[in-house]
């Protein structure tokens, strides 16, 4: 093995012992799941902006929905157990989770690097730390925040999401694609930005990122999605209870036959998520209001219609935008029409989904309630 690689076998002074030596040091302590590069012997560069935007592009923006997919197919096989269906459907909502952190975090480093493309994004990217509690500003948060981040240091930036993101669903269509992209908006842009047969991804564009700016200011749905991710990924932080039960054993009377029309498709076990530890409703002397302990929409057809409409809708708008970076920053076309065929195989899923669809507009995280 070459020394610049960092080694992943155990060293014995015995070469005869080393087998056996090595095999009993793994089962004691941990199996190596990282490679290392030795630093003392190489003299490597940091990572370019282009090897990550290519990174970006290629895997970047696909990650959590490729991994949901897979849990998708689990989810609505006839042949998977009652456990491995409700794994799958915690895991869907985890990667739903971690996309929309994911793509807050890009929209804020793509807001500051739009108006210097000198800055290293991986830098911005390690540097912008999303805090839901962070604390504000008297004045403009973007101001605040770019200001922070162009600073030149190393240090963390907590941003508060709501403020950032209010100012930003403020802008007008002009205001909005300059912001993100740094590129004046046009109706017809360059053909070097975003060829003639995706010319709606461009028109459209204004719309949605506006849509997803007011998604992640708004007091509920996205920050009910990230209270889920978090619950699902911390702990886990959840109980397997029928809603059924639930519903018949603890509802008022007079609310008993709703709730039991409402919850008729889903009397099986249920992921039910905590916010409040043990708690199962709010207290009203705290004011505090809403479900503490939800379930999850445990229904192939409300999941499929989050995946396909929310997470790959969202992941292919980003991907178009990540491209547009690429064309803006090497100042030339990008490839738009290859696709790893792992994505492709994710994208035709979508269109037959939407092809059999009683409707084709789409699901927007706004919208959706958790």
């Amino acid at each position: 093995m070459p020394k610049a690689l960092g080694r992943i076998i155990c060293k014995r002074h015995q070469p005869h012992e080393r087998n056996q030596m090595c095999s009993q040091k793994m089962t004691r302590n941990t199996t190596p799941f990282l490679l290392n590069l030795n630093p003392s012997n190489m003299h490597e560069p940091g990572i370019s902006n282009n090897e990550f935007l290519d990174s970006l592009e290629a895997i970047g923006v696909w990650l959590r929905v490729i991994s949901a997919y897979d849990s998708l197919r689990r989810f609505s096989s006839p042949d998977s157990t009652s456990t491995q269906r409700l794994a799958s459907l915690s895991n869907i909502y985890l990667q739903l989770g971690a996309q929309l952190e994911d793509q807050a975090a890009s929209l804020i480093a793509f807001s500051v690097w739009s108006q210097d493309r000198d800055l290293i994004l991986p830098d911005l990217f390690s540097r912008i730390f999303i805090g839901r509690q962070a604390k504000t500003t008297d004045g403009s948060q973007i101001q605040s925040v770019h200001e922070k981040l162009k600073s030149g240091d190393s240090t963390r930036v907590a941003v508060d999401q709501r403020a950032f993101f209010q100012e930003v669903a403020g802008m007008n269509d002009a205001g909005i694609v300059q912001f993100f992209l740094g590129y004046r908006w046009r109706p017809q842009p360059s053909v070097r930005l975003i060829p003639k047969l995706h010319i709606e991804v461009w028109r459209n564009l204004p719309g949605e990122l506006r849509r997803i700016a007011s998604s992640f200011h708004e007091e509920h749905h996205v920050p009910r999605i990230t209270a889920a991710y978090n619950k699902i990924k911390h702990g886990p932080q959840l109980v397997i209870q029928n809603p059924v039960d639930r519903a018949m054993k603890y509802a008022n009377s007079s609310d008993l036959t709703t709730q039991l029309t409402q919850y008729k498709s889903f009397d099986k076990p249920g992921v039910r998520l905590l916010f409040a530890g043990a708690r199962t409703r709010p207290d009203p002397t705290e004011g505090s209001v809403g479900s503490i302990a939800p379930f999850l929409i445990d229904d192939e057809g409300a999941v499929n219609k989050l995946f396909f409409e929310t997470m790959v809708h969202q992941a292919n708008l980003f991907s178009a935008l990540v491209k547009m970076q690429i064309a803006l920053y090497r100042k030339q076309r990008t490839n738009w029409d290859s696709l790893d065929s792992g994505i492709a195989q994710i994208v035709e899923a979508q269109g037959r989904y939407m092809a059999n669809s009683p409707s084709h507009s789409f699901v927007t995280a706004r919208r959706l309630k958790v």
